[in-house]
């Protein structure tokens, strides 16, 4: 153990020199306030022993001749005892050992002191080890000539001695020892030598000026291309919620917002930005779209699902394999799209096909390259890489979602596990399978193994080994039962609300509903929007992706009309269906106490007789309320209750009356301010004054209603139809037509359908001989004429307004 007073001295080192202490035989002492680096080997423990003919300085253990240790063997002093001091270091001593050792560069911190006594306690001989930080020396001092050797051991090897000589005049001398240097692969080396170099793996080891062992090779991007050449060749993996950084290392996204994928310092203005957005579950987020933007030249690229492309919001048109756009090559297969940008020495390419990009970056080393993204290798945190501004949602927080029972996370991981084993096995030594393992088994363990996600972790390792050139073949499908890369919803567009997915029931690919989207319809168990009700017409809108999920073709979808198809949205894919009062579509009306109640269905079932049908029947009924209206009295005023017309026709000048009654007797006439309401029953009389009535009768020819005053006008309603009733009308009644100078008729009023203005009434009337008049009810009565009957442009037209 250490002895107390050494221990003492120890801590008093930073208050100047400590108190020394004697002890006699073997001693412990903790230097650790000042510990030696010994030939590149820092110790902290100083053990001091005496053998038949040395003192024995070891820093490993006790001196043991028959153990391989670091020590310092001197010769044997007249006592076996020595004194011990722990220093602080300073400028003058620092100053005289560097003069003496230019091979120190570091600076002095502190000194440990060992005093031995020679020749019956006559000659005193000072050996100081000095701390340099890195570097290390020793200073040995005597007082007269003839001490001896100190032998400096390595391993129990002398790599080192240092000899006590006096000057000539007998002043005491001081010798100088640097015990600086490098340990490599067990050898010592001094500074400012070469350790190793290799020029396959561009590495070289080196001891520095300052004993620091250090080794230089490619940088942190960099990989060996062998002669010494480095590279960069990088690959980064996006899949899933994953990435897998240019360093190996894992990481994932909880939440839906977009983040910076990579920046690169000799591309400047370039950007790959990663939208990270939900799918079948509200708590898994995957990888949506990639950009790149080009701000320089205000360039937008967006790689798509469906492998499709748009360059500054527009689709881009593929005429052959590979486009160029704005500089970008943009190539495309049946695996998925990719875009390659080469600016100055490096070039990036991504590639994406839907759930997976691979970005990889290639171009020569030494160029002090600088990475920033979830690619890159710094230790930026997640939310210092948050875009905001591209993200569809704003970067929602992470939500909950309930477990999946369908998941089995042990089946899941040896699935995974898969990749340690063949065909993989080749690309190990190249690329780590590891990160991609983990991502596969994170992502399955919580994810179901729907839409390929579970083979595109193996496809990604698989694709990573190909840009490093290690082909795998395509036998690893086959083991991992993985159908070849799907090209799902090709040429189709999803919105925002949608994925692309595969439908369950048959495996086809179609946009499918995002969890966060359809979670309110599923919690209510419908396909759409409840109906929209008007009062003489309904709508209802169905949700297209929820359609897809099932399998269902919206164009297949109608009413109880099969001729009303539903009407689709292509920004919204929402799909209504709508009828009207003028396309009922097979409405159903009935009528419950007060409520007119409107009833119809979408469905796909047209009534036929097939024999078997191969898609699921589809009824959705959907009904509207409606309140029936009050009965509202409609009714008119008669503008002039006596319309008189002068009528000069031939040799007959004569006066034509039309007057209007509310009674059959003609006793109560139908004066202005008398309201007339719908159905009621009118007589009407047409009068004439200045006929010989022994010669002449009048005839009422004919009788109509107009909606304007013209009698020509397009809408038009027959009373009198050739003297007699409109057979089409029970309520009209004619009377004593063609029998003297006046008649009159009867029938109950009415108005327009679909009008609410004033209603004419037009006479038409003719003069004939005595006694003309008309055959009516089938025959039974015809007209006869006892003389010549006027012709019918001598007519007379009146006319009488009923104002609403």
């Amino acid at each position: 153990m250490l002895h107390p007073l050494i221990y003492l001295a120890a801590l008093s080192l930073l208050a100047g020199p400590a108190s020394a202490d004697t002890f006699s035989g073997p001693g412990q002492n903790d230097i650790s306030l000042c510990p030696i680096t010994f030939y590149g080997k820092m110790y902290t423990q100083l053990y001091v022993s005496f053998t038949s003919d040395k003192v024995a300085i070891c820093f490993d253990n006790f001196f043991n001749p028959d153990v391989r240790e670091d020590c310092i063997l001197g010769p044997l002093p007249s006592r076996q005892k020595t004194e011990l001091q722990i220093l602080k270091g300073n400028a003058n001593n620092e100053q005289q050992t560097k003069q003496a050792l230019p091979s120190i560069k570091t600076s002095e911190s502190c000194l440990i002191k060992l005093t031995f006594l020679y020749d019956q306690d006559q000659i005193r001989a000072d050996l100081t080890l000095i701390n340099f930080g890195t570097q290390a020396a020793v200073s040995l001092s005597d007082s007269a000539s003839g001490v001896g050797t100190f032998e400096f051991q390595v391993n129990g090897e002398t790599v080192d001695t240092l000899t006590i000589t006096n000057s000539a005049d007998s002043q005491q001398a001081l010798q100088y020892l640097d015990i600086s240097g490098c340990r490599y692969s067990g050898v010592i080396f001094k500074p400012d030598s070469l350790l190793s170099s290799d020029p396959n793996t561009c590495t070289t080891v080196t001891c520095s000026s300052t004993a620091e062992v250090t080794t230089t090779g490619c940088g942190t991007l960099e990989t060996c291309q062998g002669n010494n050449i480095c590279i960069v060749d990088q690959i980064c993996t996006v899949t899933g919620p994953t990435f897998i950084k240019f360093d190996g290392q894992l990481n994932s996204i909880q939440d839906r917002c977009a983040y910076s994928l990579l920046s690169v310092s000799s591309i400047p203005g370039m950007r790959l930005v990663a939208n990270f957005q939900e799918r079948r579950r509200k708590d898994v987020s995957f990888l949506d779209n990639v950009t790149v933007f080009l701000e320089e030249q205000g360039v937008q690229i967006n790689l798509e699902q469906g492998r499709r492309v748009r360059v500054d919001g527009s689709v881009l048109t593929f005429t052959s394999s590979f486009q160029v756009a704005d500089g970008v090559v943009i190539f495309k297969d049946d695996t998925g799209v990719t875009a390659e940008v080469s600016v100055s020495i490096h070039t990036v390419s991504v590639f994406f096909d839907g759930y997976t990009a691979q970005i990889h970056l290639e171009g020569p080393g030494g160029n002090d390259l600088s990475v920033q993204g979830l690619c890159g290798t710094s230790s930026e945190f997640l939310d210092d890489l948050k875009l905001s501004q591209y993200s569809a949602n704003g970067c929602e927080i992470p939500y909950s979602d309930t477990p999946d029972s369908s998941i089995n996370c042990t089946t899941a991981t040896q699935f995974c596990n898969l990749l340690r084993e063949d065909p993989f096995k080749g690309c190990h030594n190249v690329t780590d399978p590891m990160p991609y393992i983990t991502a596969c088994t994170e992502t399955l363990c919580k994810y179901p193994s729907v839409d390929g996600v579970n083979c595109e972790f193996l496809g990604a390792y698989v694709r990573a080994c190909s840009l490093r050139e290690i082909i795998i073949t395509n036998d690893w499908r086959s083991l991992a039962d993985c159908s070849p890369p799907l090209s799902l919803c090709q040429d189709r567009t999803c919105t925002a609300n949608e994925f692309c997915g595969e439908r369950l029931n048959n495996g086809q690919s179609g946009c499918l509903c995002r969890a966060l989207f359809a979670s309110n319809y599923r919690e209510r168990n419908t396909l759409g929007d409840p109906p929209v009700c008007g009062p003489n017409s309904a709508s209802l809108a169905l949700v297209g992706c929820l359609l897809e999920e099932k399998g269902v073709d919206y164009s297949a979808l109608h009413l109880f009309d099969p001729a009303c198809k539903g009407q689709i949205d292509e920004q919204t894919h929402m799909v209504t269906f709508t009828y009207d009062n003028i396309n009922t579509c097979g409405t159903e009306v009935t009528a419950n106490g007060s409520q007119v109640i409107y009833t119809n269905a979408i469905t796909n079932l047209n009534n036929n007789t097939d024999v078997i049908i191969r898609r699921d029947q589809v009824f959705i009924n959907f009904t509207c309320v409606q309140t029936q209206p009050d009965v509202k009295t409609m009714s008119f005023k008669i503008k002039e209750s006596s319309v008189i017309v002068h009528i000069t026709s031939g040799a007959w000048n004569y006066d034509l009356t039309m007057n209007t009654y509310v009674d059959s007797e003609r006793t109560q006439v139908l004066g202005s301010n008398t309201e007339v309401l719908l159905d009621q029953r009118i007589w009407v009389e047409l009068d004439t004054h200045g006929l010989d009535e022994l010669l002449v009768s009048v005839v009422t020819d004919s009788c109509w209603a107009t909606a304007d005053p013209s009698p020509t006008g397009a809408l038009r309603y027959n009373l009198i139809i050739n003297g007699c009733p409109n057979p089409n009308d029970p309520t009209v009644k004619v009377y004593g037509n063609g029998d003297g100078t006046s008649n009159y008729f009867a029938f109950n009023m009415f108005q327009f359908t679909g009008h609410s203005g004033d209603i004419y009434l037009h006479c038409n009337l003719q003069l004939c001989v005595k006694n003309c008049v008309p055959a009516c009810d089938g025959g039974a009565r015809r007209r006869r004429s006892l003389g010549p009957k006027y012709e019918s442009e001598h007519s007379a037209l009146i006319s009488m307004a009923w104002v609403n």
